[in-house]
């Protein structure tokens, strides 16, 4: 296939200014058939008159309410899917691109017969020597999930592409009609475990999913212990998280993954509270 095309599907909520920094470094990607789509999942605030304002060219389609991570990137797919395009990209509004990640990623397909999702190394943007996603591992015997390389320095890893368990759907790449085959993402999933599931069902149908360190891009999380585990979004992820294991693990599983999981709890709890205590310590100082 000579120039494949590539449909970049970003999803904005009531974030005009992230959204209008990644389009911003979209514009300036270097592959020739890429054409970005924004999904407004009925944003309340002044979000689409923002981004047209700014960027009359830039296709986007307004859905009426709020239909979440799954939702809103499935109906871009169908927009997608409808246009003939041979691949998409599920990107996070909160990041930017570097001008070539295209290329490598549209490579990482020839990295062995079967490819069904490839994605990029993924940086803090705060502190861009340091990995945020740099692989995925799924362990169903204990119901662990988890980012490879987390805030390690992008200089130790090893730049060339390999397999992985799972890709977060912060940035993924995929040919649109596995994509639509597949169904999209689950919609009993709300927000965490759709990306989770999405790779788990990809790989039940017999596709490989690759990592490839060689395309770079940034998002927007704080590169903090703290802010990774603060209480909110440790409950939407348990949520996500008990839904992946009462749709993929094996009965035979179960026991091994409460025993697990209790002792992970505890962790959590310790880390929670010993941020939420230094916290709590900064905030009367500077007072």
């Amino acid at each position: 296939m000579v120039d494949p095309s590539i449909c970049i599907l970003v999803l904005n909520w009531n974030g005009a200014e992230d959204t209008i920094e990644c389009i911003q470094s979209l514009k300036k990607v270097t592959y020739p058939k890429a054409e970005m789509v924004v999904i407004d999942n009925g944003s309340t605030d002044d979000s689409v008159r923002r981004i047209q304002t700014q960027f009359s060219d830039v296709k986007i389609i307004e859905l009426e309410s709020n239909l979440f991570y799954g939702g809103g990137n499935n109906a871009g797919l169908e927009w997608a899917h409808q246009h003939g395009f041979d691949y998409v990209i599920f990107l996070n509004n909160d990041t930017t691109v570097e001008p070539g990640f295209l290329e490598p990623l549209l490579a990482g397909f020839d990295y062995s017969q079967g490819v069904g999702i490839v994605a990029p190394l993924m940086c803090y943007s705060a502190a861009p020597e340091l990995i945020w996603y740099g692989g995925g591992k799924i362990n169903l015997w204990t119901g662990v999930v988890e980012h490879q390389h987390i805030r390690k320095k992008v200089s130790t890893l090893e730049e060339k592409s390999k397999t992985t368990d799972y890709i977060t759907g912060c940035c993924l790449m995929m040919p649109t009609n596995l994509a639509s085959e597949l169904g999209g993402f689950d919609l009993s999933f709300q927000m965490y475990g759709e990306d989770v599931d999405l790779s788990l069902r990809t790989r039940a149908s017999g596709y490989k999913l690759v990592f490839v360190p060689e395309s770079k891009i940034y998002h927007k999380v704080s590169a903090s212990v703290g802010g990774e585990f603060a209480f909110s979004k440790l409950k939407r992820k348990l949520a996500g998280l008990l839904r992946i294991i009462a749709t993929h693990a094996k009965w035979y599983q179960w026991p091994t993954i409460i025993v697990s999981q209790i002792l992970l709890s505890f962790n959590y709890a310790f880390i929670y509270f010993k941020n939420k205590s230094t916290s709590g310590n900064s905030d009367r100082a500077e007072s």
